[in-house]
């Protein structure tokens, strides 16, 4: 069986408070919406995001794409 990835809003949010960046100054280095890292933020488990965004996210706040997924 095949186990479900998520990206884990709460983890998103966390790390990036961490790193001490706001939404905005995210979006602008990750080029990824201020509206979808919000949206992101808001549910625990994303199933439906688009792999480039977590790469995005990653390279932004300097971490590896897997800390910011959860599985199931």
């Amino acid at each position: 069986m095949l186990a479900t990835v998520y990206l884990d809003g709460k983890k998103l949010k966390r790390i990036r408070t961490l790193k001490g960046k706001t939404q905005r100054a995210l979006s602008t280095e990750s080029s990824v919406s201020t509206s979808t890292i919000w949206l992101l933020e808001a549910r625990e488990k994303n199933e439906r995001f688009h792999p480039p965004t977590l790469t995005k996210l990653a390279r932004a706040l300097e971490v590896e794409p897997t800390d910011l997924v959860s599985g199931e």
